[in-house]
């Protein structure tokens, strides 16, 4: 199909022809359409499982474990709230924290309670010593870091935790980590 857009002899006639080319092109693209769906086509053949509940299902089936909230009594420790919320951060709600850092009452010590959601669990060896330490019944390992912070982390039904500080000793910790909740 030839269309004259100036129009005959050359002389413009304005947005007319414009507007014929546009329902031109669109009679074009809709002659396609009609032609490509007027030829028999093979359909994709549905796989469907048999029997069983379907993927989803299954994993809404599984309870999570239990999870501590983190969080200290207010008698022992005040909360330190996190950094300022960004103007304009929009987004799904956030999911409960898994970082959570306590002014201990009655001193300047903070501590920072984490699930250690990547660490690998931590397991009691076959002999443990007289000295070592347990957060709620579970088997607890203790280390420095640089600079000077003293780290305490224990695995408690499936899910690994931590408790750290620059100021307060590995057995004080292991003493707070038991009032978690």
């Amino acid at each position: 199909m030839i269309l004259d857009v100036e129009g005959a002899g050359g002389q413009r006639l304005g947005r007319a022809p414009w507007l014929m080319l546009s329902l031109a092109s669109a009679a074009v693209a809709a002659a396609l359409l009609l032609g490509v769906n007027a030829v028999p086509h093979e359909q994709l053949a549905r796989v469907l499982r048999p029997t069983g509940p379907s993927i989803l299902a299954q994993a809404f089936a599984q309870p999570a474990p239990p999870r501590l909230v983190l969080e200290l009594p207010p008698e022992t420790a005040v909360p330190i709230p996190p950094g300022r919320v960004v103007v304009g951060d929009y987004g799904p709600g956030r999911p409960a924290p898994t970082v959570r850092a306590y002014r201990l009452r009655g001193s300047n010590d903070t501590v920072v309670i984490a699930l250690a959601a990547e660490a690998q669990p931590v397991s009691a060896p076959a002999r443990r010593g007289s000295d070592a330490l347990a957060v709620h019944g579970s088997y607890a390992i203790t280390w420095t870091m640089e600079p000077s912070t003293n780290v305490v982390r224990w695995t408690e039904q499936g899910l690994t935790y931590e408790i750290s500080s620059r100021t307060v000793q590995a057995r004080e910790l292991a003493r707070i980590a038991e009032q978690l909740h």
